[in-house]
């Protein structure tokens, strides 16, 4: 499986108050709108820092919360099987 890291659109520098600016290709094919909000990932070891579109992490945490609500679902589904398997077997005795 070939994995796909994305592309390079060059470099860019930091200013005095902390600003980077993304370089204007990456802004028109990312489609990266001003003042559109980033979340910032990094690891200093790695010397790497990663902004994913806010809208972005919004979907992945929808889409996770609406998964793991699924999951309880059907967690608590076969504990209560469980529990009526174990009481029948109970009975049996």
């Amino acid at each position: 499986m070939m994995m796909n890291h994305g592309k390079n659109f060059g470099t860019t520098s930091m200013g005095e108050r902390g600003q980077v600016v993304i370089p204007s290709e990456a802004r028109e094919e990312l489609g990266i709108k001003s003042g559109e909000k980033f979340v910032v990932f990094g690891d200093a070891r790695k010397g790497t820092v990663i902004l994913v579109k806010s809208e972005i992490m919004n979907k992945f945490a929808n889409f996770f919360f609406n998964k793991s609500q699924r999951f309880e679902k059907i967690a608590k589904e076969i504990f209560e099987k469980t529990e009526t398997d174990i009481e029948d077997d109970g009975e049996k005795e």
